[in-house]
């Protein structure tokens, strides 16, 4: 029974109100236990572990699992709608302030991490910020050294989007720790190369935008997202320079949805550079003309019976005249 279990109610450590009414329903306390456990895991689940956890035998905890894939509430592997990875609701746990105290103390790996932190930020955390690193640390579980990169990423990537002079918000740093949890980004290696993969992107960017005469400012997140999608496709530069230029053609101005379906078009199609395009989906009075030969021919077949005609009318005025 091992694996990932799907949460039709959520991943959150509290409880909906609606999974609550189920499990109350159920009059099962092992399968609400259970439904904790799984939560509190994040979704993953080990029928050992959990009936260690929960001080349940084996078959207590199977009967319970049974219960919660009735009222709904998981959906085994295997099953429609598995497989997917769970996605937590955007909310740190409430932390107290005795909590971080103790979790902050002279030589602990969290106190290590405040004060990298705030080396890199250049600021003393306030209390809420403090309780958003530990949530980082303790409920994400990103390891330090992550978290590290993490926060260093989001500095320049505040100041790409809003200016040099601003400085980064814990909120934007924690907003971009669940898209690391959710892209998996556990260890150094996974943030390396999610980091270069962010700078392949941006430089991509960079090109797009030039190919499109968006210059003098930065990309809006809308805009951001219809690029990145158009390099994941895999065109160039010169591509985007093509379509932007029927969009306007067409429209008068640049609308990103009218580009986007003529990225999509020729994406369906297998055409992604200057040259395949022009091929083979350029407009009809931009594609070279390709000469038949059986037209040549017959063209020349015509000449030679105009001109035979003309001999023959001559032959036969000199016959009309010869006869008077």
């Amino acid at each position: 029974m091992a694996g990932n279990y799907v949460l039709g109610d959520g991943g959150s450590v509290s409880l909906t109100h609606d999974a609550v009414t189920k499990l109350l329903g159920a009059a099962s306390g092992d399968a609400a236990l259970l439904y904790i456990y799984i939560l509190s895991c994040g979704g993953r689940f080990d029928a050992a572990d959990a009936a260690g956890a929960i001080h349940r035998s084996a078959g207590q905890v199977e009967s319970a699992m049974d219960v919660l894939a009735r009222l709904g509430l998981v959906t085994a592997p295997g099953e429609a709608g598995a497989g997917k990875p769970l996605e937590r609701p955007e909310e740190l746990p409430e932390y107290t302030a005795e909590e971080i105290a103790r979790e902050a103390q002279n030589g602990s790996t969290f106190s290590t991490l405040v004060k990298n932190v705030q080396t890199d930020l250049g600021c003393t955390l306030s209390s809420e910020g403090l309780k958003t690193l530990f949530g980082i640390y303790d409920y994400l579980r990103l390891d330090p050294e992550v978290i590290m990169m993490l926060v260093s990423w989001c500095k320049k990537e505040y100041q790409l989007r809003y200016g040099d002079s601003r400085r980064v918000s814990m909120r934007f740093i924690e907003k971009m720790a669940y898209v690391w949890e959710r892209e998996g980004i556990f260890s150094f290696d996974a943030a390396m190369s999610y980091l270069k993969r962010q700078q392949d992107l941006r430089g991509g960017e960079r090109a797009f935008m030039e190919a499109m005469d968006l210059t003098g400012r930065n990309l809006s997140q809308t805009e951001k997202r219809y690029i990145d999608s158009w390099l994941d496709m895999g065109f160039s530069p010169q591509a985007a320079a093509m379509a932007y230029d029927r969009t306007v053609v067409k429209t008068g101005r640049l609308t990103w949805r009218y580009m986007d379906s003529i990225m999509k078009s020729w994406h369906a199609k297998g055409l992604h550079t200057r040259r395949e395009i022009e091929e083979k989906d350029a407009p009809p009075e931009k594609r070279p003309q390709q000469r038949r030969p059986n037209a040549e021919k017959a063209a020349g077949r015509a000449k030679l019976t105009a001109r035979e005609l003309d001999e023959l009318d001559a032959a036969l005025r000199l016959v009309e005249g010869e006869r008077k």
